[in-house]
């Protein structure tokens, strides 16, 4: 199975319960970590494209939001919680 198959697969079942503000270790930070393959704490754009991370709908491009050729988990997770904030309770109904 390709990495970028993977990737998928995980973060389409899981991603709507990954907690990252002030949350411990998230899915959305795993997907980052194993994408970096040379762990050097930011995605380059061969890495980013080598995870097939584009097929949830954001370019390299966006989440590098400084322009400087990298993605940090900072700004990746930054992204994220701008798609995807976090549920309010206040909007569920209560039984």
């Amino acid at each position: 199975m390709r990495l970028s198959t993977l990737f998928f697969s995980f973060a389409a079942i899981t991603a709507p319960v990954a907690a990252t503000a002030g949350g411990s270790y998230s899915v959305v930070q795993h997907i980052f970590d194993v994408s970096d393959q040379d762990q050097d704490g930011a995605l380059s754009l061969e890495e980013y494209d080598e995870a097939g991370l584009e097929r949830y709908g954001v370019t390299f491009e966006q989440t590098d939001a400084d322009g400087d050729g990298k993605t940090s988990l900072a700004e990746y997770l930054e992204l994220y919680e701008a798609h995807h904030p976090p549920a309010d309770p206040a909007d569920e109904d209560t039984v």
